[in-house]
């Protein structure tokens, strides 16, 4: 049960421990289909074995037939975000996207051999082409030869994209390879607390006078003697979202809102930090507005630890009910 992402040991947060899920593939949503089910309520499942567990219980799939459940997982994986793949959230010439006040959600025509068509309903906004297609196939992507799921192992790289009409994306050649001996677990556990305060500075010289805000902040924090285990200043609108390399601002920039968060062990000293950031409207740099919210609040932060459990150890059960 080491942590994915850093080789830490469960022990060191056991205590703290909220809950933890296993990540169940296709195999029991497979099992309540073929016993006749027509809605399955499951636990923590993957998002693509949503799809794929119909796709085997249809056709009839092997559970060692790779290339095939690969197929289903990645028919899965292009449309668990809904219409990102029709057009929602689409980079590719979005000015010229149609209607996506009526955007319609994508569908999956599956064939036995294990190639699918994307389409949506006709007379519905957005569109399914290929870049659309490809945007979402890279979506919370790691290694594309190494798509790991409870069901399979499926290699992105091997994904062929074709139009068959109109809004119809064709996909087929996929590969996939042997499922792995575990599944993932999601854990979640208490680390401590947060706050996050934000005030909005307007032109002239918005940047300079955030950043100046900014320093004053930290000084009193510091003169209050609080410590923090992380705090973080982010300029929303100058270089939140691309930090360095969005190089020095425009002076000309309407306004800069300044947004500081901190993280402690310690729910007190979060506390005291909420207090200073409404005195810096009246006691900081000119030109300040957007305070609306009030106090920023105090928040329990809910961390995050991934791990591996051998399949083995986990027995997934069926119940079917009558109704």
């Amino acid at each position: 049960m080491r942590n994915m992402d850093n080789g830490a040991t469960l022990d060191t947060v056991r205590d703290q421990i909220q809950s933890a899920n296993v990540y169940l593939g296709a195999a029991p949503l497979v099992e309540a289909l073929d016993g006749g089910a027509r809605i399955v309520i499951t636990g923590r499942a993957t998002d693509t074995g949503l799809t794929l567990a119909p796709l085997i219980h249809e056709f009839g799939w092997a559970g060692d037939d790779w290339n095939k459940l690969a197929a289903g997982t990645i028919a899965g994986h292009i449309i668990e975000c809904g219409a990102q793949c029709s057009g929602g959230n689409c980079q590719y010439e979005w000015r010229s996207i149609p209607n996506l006040a009526n955007v319609g959600f994508p569908i999956v025509e599956a064939a036995p051999d294990g190639s699918f068509v994307i389409t949506k309903h006709e007379r519905t906004g957005g569109w399914v082409i290929i870049p659309s297609v490809k945007e979402q196939l890279v979506y919370e992507m790691g290694d594309p030869r190494d798509y790991i799921t409870p069901d399979c192992v499926a290699d992105f790289t091997t994904v062929r994209l074709e139009y068959e009409g109109r809004d119809r994306v064709r996909v087929f050649g996929i590969e996939g390879r042997p499922a792995t001996d575990t599944f993932k677990v999601s854990i979640s556990y208490s680390a401590g607390y947060k706050a996050v305060g934000t005030l909005v500075y307007s032109w002239p010289d918005a940047y300079d006078k955030a950043q100046a805000a900014d320093r004053i902040l930290r000084g009193r924090l510091d003169r209050l003697g609080l410590k923090f285990d992380e705090i973080l200043t982010e300029f929303v609108g100058a270089n939140a979202t691309h930090g360095p390399l969005a190089g020095k601002p425009s002076p000309d920039l309407p306004e800069v809102q300044l947004r500081v968060g901190v993280r402690s062990e310690n729910r007190p000293e979060v506390e005291r930090f909420t207090k200073e950031i409404a005195p810096l409207v009246l006691t900081g740099p000119p030109g300040v507005t957007g305070f609306a919210g009030g106090r920023p609040k105090v928040e329990e932060i809910v961390a995050y630890w991934p791990a591996l459990i051998p399949k083995n150890e986990i027995e997934p059960k069926v119940e079917l009910i009558e109704v």
